[in-house]
């Protein structure tokens, strides 16, 4: 499996397999605290003949003190695609968070139950 895009942005979306992601970024301003802003997670994950099947998907996100705070379940089938020795799955998340203060959060993706990639960002009081 390969992670060919895992991003947090304004927006994500599935259009007849093409993933749409607007407004990509890596820091959330807010003046009150606790914040809690609209954001997306784009995730499109390429898969290889021999990894067609199902599989188990979880994101979770972390404060700085590596506290779960929140945790998506989820799961996806792969199948052989009509054209070309892979498939190629898009995961679009629209949705939005609480934090309760400014620092350093991050998301990470585990497939079939093991970590697959981590992405950081900040929530800083402006």
């Amino acid at each position: 499996m390969e992670i060919e895009i895992f991003t947090l942005c304004d927006y994500a979306s599935d259009m007849n397999g093409k993933m749409v992601v607007v407004g990509t970024f890596d820091v959330i301003h807010s003046n009150v605290f606790p914040t809690q802003p609209p954001f997306a997670i784009a995730l499109r994950l390429r898969f290889s003949e021999k990894e067609y099947g199902n599989h188990k998907v979880n994101i979770f996100l972390f404060d700085e003190e590596g506290k779960e705070l929140a945790k998506v379940d989820g799961g996806l089938t792969v199948n052989k695609p009509n054209i070309g020795n892979h498939s190629s799955i898009n995961l679009a998340m629209n949705m939005s968070g609480k934090f309760d203060k400014p620092g350093k959060y991050s998301f990470e993706l585990h497939v079939d139950g093991e970590f697959k990639s981590g992405l950081s960002f900040y929530v800083v009081k402006s």
